[in-house]
Formats: structure tokens, C-alpha cells, sequence
């Protein structure tokens, strides 16, 4: 089982809450990320939002794609 742990830079903890990493967890070992693994460490990631992660269209989110996303603001902030 892999988990993504993502550190936040200081330009990004700015405007963020007071947290340094937000963990998602490859649960199925599967190598990427579902829509419910990223749901676990992000409640408010919709359908559309995971779509646009996933530029590759496999279905799930690679790390690559999950720190692109990050970069690019594409996910809620977790709580």
C-alpha cells in the first residue's frame, strides 16, 4: 500500500490552514488513486473535479497528476 503524502510550500501555507501534509492512501495498492481514495483525504472532490485530474483518462490519479492538481488548485482544501 503507497500513500502520497503532499507538503505544503510556504507560499501555499499562506492560505491554507495551519497543517503541513494532507495524506491520501492507495488503499487497493493499485498504483493510482479512485475518486473514493482522494474522497478519504478530500471530502468535497466531485466527479468533475476528479475528471480533470485524471489527464490521462485511466481511471485513476497517478501521483504526477495528484501533485499537478495541487499545483494548479484543483483540489478543495482537506479539513
Amino acid at each position: 500500500m503507497k500513500t502520497f503524502a503532499l507538503t505544503l510550500t510556504a507560499a501555499t501555507l499562506a492560505s491554507a490552514p495551519l497543517f503541513a501534509q494532507v495524506m491520501v492512501e492507495d488503499a487497493d495498492a493499485s498504483g493510482g488513486y479512485s475518486q473514493e481514495e482522494l474522497m478519504a483525504a478530500y471530502p468535497d472532490v466531485t466527479e468533475d473535479m476528479f475528471i480533470a485530474m485524471d489527464t490521462d483518462a485511466s481511471g485513476e490519479v497517478s501521483d504526477d497528476e495528484l501533485a499537478a492538481a495541487m499545483d494548479a488548485s484543483l483540489l478543495p482544501m482537506a479539513e
